[in-house]
Formats: C-alpha cells, structure tokens, sequence
C-alpha cells in the first residue's frame, strides 16, 4: 500500500468517524423532540421541574437536564463538523487529532454501554472503528523515496 492510499485511508476513515459524531448529536435534537412521553417520563418530569437546582439563577432540575442534553447534542454535531472541515480537500488530519477522536469515541461509548440505548451505541462503535483505522494509517514511516509522493498527497502527511 503506497503513503499516498494510507493517507487517502486515514482521511476517509476519520471523516466516517466525524459524521458518526454530527449524526449522533444531530440524531439526539431530533428524536428527543419527537419521542412520546409516558406516564413514568411525565410523573419524573413534573417532579424534576418542582426541584429546584441551588445556584443563581435558579432553575428547576427539568431545565438543568434539558440544558446538559441539548449543550452535549450540539457538541457533538460541533466536533463531527471539526473533523469533517480538518479532512477537507484531501488534508489527513494530525495523528494527536485522530488519537483525541478516537479516546474520545472510547469515552463516549463507554458511557452509551452504560447508560444510553441503542442508537449512541452503534454510532460511538462506528466511530470508534473508524478512528482506530485513522489511527492505524497514519502510523506510516515516511522514507525519502516515499516522501515527494506523501507531500502531494497530504500538507499533513510529511510532518508525521
């Protein structure tokens, strides 16, 4: 496999793992929206919004709740979008960014396995998978000869 496949390999393979991230997010506004509320969710709710969460200003632990799941949704369609605009026009992202991604990933799905359904479960897995093998291409040794060849490729892939 020539540098300049590795290099087409780890782009493409970090992008899959950028939308897994903007789909997860994006996935999580819409459907939040559009489940149905049962009797158990509603009597959880009223109760939450009759807390109060101690700090000024005061908001009710609904609202707090609400707040930490629309804040964590929009950053995680922020950091897909990240990883999508560092891959644009045949640019392979930094090895360190492609690491962060990928224990991110790690974190995340953690997390889903632990506490979440079904649908953040398979995303962070894809994810995970797909910043793996980014991670797994971009640990090329770059040698003289293949060192024209990877710069034409990639801004990114002679400086690994």
């Amino acid at each position: 496999m020539t540098v300049q496949d590795k290099v087409r390999r780890e782009r493409m393979a970090a992008r899959v793992g950028g939308w897994a991230f903007a789909l997860t997010g994006a996935g999580h506004l819409t459907l939040a929206s559009l489940m149905p509320a049962t009797d158990d969710m509603l009597a959880v709710e009223r109760q939450m919004e009759q807390a109060r969460f101690p700090m000024t200003p005061s908001h009710s632990v609904a609202d707090l709740m609400q707040g930490f799941s629309l804040v964590m949704a929009v950053l995680l369609v922020a950091c897909g979008i990240s990883v999508l605009l560092m891959t644009r026009h045949g640019r392979a992202p930094e090895r360190a960014q492609v690491a962060l991604m990928l224990a991110l990933s790690l974190a995340l799905l953690g997390i889903a396995l632990l506490l979440l359904p079904a649908p953040p479960i398979v995303l962070m897995t894809v994810a995970c998978a797909a910043f793996a093998v980014a991670l797994h291409a971009s640990l090329r040794t770059v040698t003289p000869a293949s060192t024209a060849s990877s710069s034409d490729a990639s801004p990114t892939a002679a400086g690994r």
